[in-house]
This record gives C-alpha cells, structure tokens and sequence, in this order.
C-alpha cells in the first residue's frame, strides 16, 4: 500500500502563495487604518466645533448661563483655553487616534491626530486641525460676546415711511455715516 503525501515543491508553492496573498492583504490593510484615523481625526475637528458653538451660543441666549461646566457668562474675561480643552476632553472623550494613550487636543495643530483650540485674541478662539492628506491645517474661528468691539460710528437715522408703525432712535457711535431718505 502507498501512502499518498504533498511534496516539498507543492508545500513550498503554498507557502509562496499565502505569502503574497498575506502581504497584499497588510498593504491594504495599512491603508485601511490610516484613512480611518484621519477622518477619526476630522470627525473630532466637526464635533468639537459644534461643542463650543453650542456652549457660546449658551451666552447668546442666556448671560447668566454655564459654560464649559463651571465659567459664567456674566464673567468679564472670556474662558481660558486649558478650561475648554478640559472640558472636551472630559464630556467628550476625545482621543488621539493615532495614539490612544493621548489626548485628541493639543496646543500646536501640527502634532498629528490631534485639535488645537487656540485664543489669538480676547474672545475670539481658533480650532485648528491638520490633515496629513493634503497637508493644511484647517481652521474655524469664534467671536464670542467677550470679543470686545469699537465702531467709532455716528450713524444718522432717517425715518422712512413703510406704511408700519416704526420708530427710529439715533445712535452715536462715533462714525460719520448718514442715510438719507430712499425715495420710491
């Protein structure tokens, strides 16, 4: 009786196979998790926009509202960046995805996976984030009620007749803008 077995040349061909297939397959994979990173990374970005249009709007609607879990919007200085980075980390749970043991924000929009909130002036705030695809740095920027304003306007309003019950009051604010009456 023979016995029947796979020979060496067969064995190594198999081998040789599964080979290529394994490397193919780490290749695509790869390219898998790095395009999930990225829009785990951008997906960060959009939601942590959003957390602080919402909290600023908070003061919009209501100047004796909380903010950022202990700052009230009746405060003369805007919320520092430490407290709302905390706050994102801490109500979010933002993390790095390119690295889990750290956190998704950062103070320099550079270091990958990450989002930077910056204040480059009173009450405005920066959130910037870079992407390794196009390599740029995105940004979206806030004016918040902290963001101190001077017009220097003199605005001269002129009553027009609409056919409503309207009232218009002059306000001086510096400027020399007059509006004249529009004729039909």
């Amino acid at each position: 009786m023979k016995k029947k077995a796979f020979t060496l040349i067969e064995l190594l061909v198999v081998v040789a196979i599964i080979g290529i297939l394994s490397a193919v397959g780490v290749v695509a994979y790869n390219g898998y998790t790095n395009s999930a990173k990225e829009k785990t990374t951008e997906l960060n970005y959009k939601n942590i926009n959003k957390s602080l249009m919402f909290e600023f709007m908070k003061c919009e609607i209501d100047s004796t509202s909380i903010v950022f879990n202990n700052h009230s919007c009746g405060n003369s200085n805007p919320p520092p960046t430490s407290m709302i980075s905390t706050y994102i980390n801490k109500s979010m749970n933002i993390k790095n995805p390119y690295s889990s043991n750290t956190s998704g924000i950062s103070s320099n929009p550079c270091t990958l996976g990450t989002v930077s909130i910056t204040m480059p002036s009173k009450g405005n705030y920066s959130v910037n984030v870079y992407s390794p695809k196009t390599q740029k740095i995105s940004s979206a920027n806030f004016g918040t009620i902290w963001t101190p304003v001077k017009t220097n306007a003199k605005n001269t309003w002129t009553q027009v007749n609409t056919g409503c019950k309207s009232t218009w009051t002059q306000i001086n604010t510096n400027a020399k803008n007059t509006w004249k009456k529009a004729g039909p």
